[in-house]
């Protein structure tokens, strides 16, 4: 009734009064069809917002990448290519940290991991004791590092009904209550399990059970270690558990392209873009 005597299409009686329950006359329903035919145009440009509770459908028509939340200081695990590692031993090969990594569960202390290689070394026959290192090998290292997650998902900031027209915009607040929102991850596997061989690249000898001397011929394999499989569990998509509505995430954090040493950071080797620093040997074992 607002809307219909503000665009003039209803005027009341003789003194302004509406009266919608009392009977129109024929007259009276045909002054209103002449004024709508007259106002037409105005009407148009001045129709409501909707219909009165309407049951809106809601058809995005807009939508823009938004940031919808950030895990800070997040152990991961990165697969590198070509790493320098500085780690490898200069009697067999070996890439010590990556063995360091790969047993950070079976050992409480570096003292304690350090013994259990230092044991492997005389059972593999290498010479130097996996003990003397070098950085002259380039290799494919999984390894764990420390970062912040952020993960981004399309969100629709505009979105209109189908029904009535009406539109409305959406804020990053819609989405602040984390209260309502569940995560779901899902499994990465950032490595499969795969058996690294190990060989000498200088005659040696090893030990047998009653400490006989075994002679160990120059790039013959000494050992085989096999890695374990490493995953991460990062979030697939948010729920809300009122509506049941799914928001679809990806982490938009740096892809860490490549790691190398600072010579002036104490922290080691860090990703070259976001500084996000790889675990010391003292960090495994903490």
């Amino acid at each position: 009734m607002k809307w219909a005597t503000s665009a003039a299409l209803m005027r009341g009686d003789g003194g302004g009064a509406l009266r919608p329950r009392y009977s129109a006359t024929r007259a009276k329903i045909a002054t209103i069809f002449k004024r709508f035919i007259e106002i037409k145009d105005d009407l148009e440009a001045n129709k409501p917002d909707g219909p009165l509770g309407c049951d809106h459908v809601w058809e995005t028509t807009e939508t823009k990448r938004v940031n919808v939340f950030s895990e800070e200081n997040v152990e991961t695990w990165v697969l590198m290519k070509d790493m320098n590692p500085m780690s490898t031993c200069n009697g067999c090969g070996m890439d010590t940290y990556q063995w360091c990594v790969d047993n950070r569960d079976n050992y409480k202390t570096v003292a304690d991991a350090t013994t259990a290689l230092s044991f492997l070394a005389d059972e593999t026959g290498c010479p130097a004791g996996h003990v003397a290192l070098n950085n002259f090998h380039d290799l494919d290292q999984v390894i764990p590092i420390i970062e912040t997650k952020t993960y981004a998902a399309e969100l629709p900031v505009r979105k209109k009904c189908t029904l009535c027209g009406t539109t409305k915009h959406w804020s990053i607040e819609d989405i602040s209550n984390r209260n309502i929102w569940i995560e779901h991850t899902k499994e990465v596997v950032v490595c499969e399990a795969w058996d690294e061989e190990l060989y000498i690249k200088e005659d040696s000898y090893k030990y047998d059970e009653n400490n006989h001397e075994i002679f160990v011929p120059a790039g013959s394999l000494i050992d085989t270690i096999h890695h374990p499989r490493y995953i991460n569990n990062e979030v697939e998509y948010l729920e809300n558990i009122n509506t049941g509505e799914k928001i679809y995430v990806e982490v938009s954090s740096c892809k860490h392209p490549k790691f190398d040493r600072n010579y002036n950071d104490e922290r080691g080797n860090c990703c070259v873009e976001c500084n996000a620093r790889v675990l010391s040997i003292n960090e495994l074992f903490q």
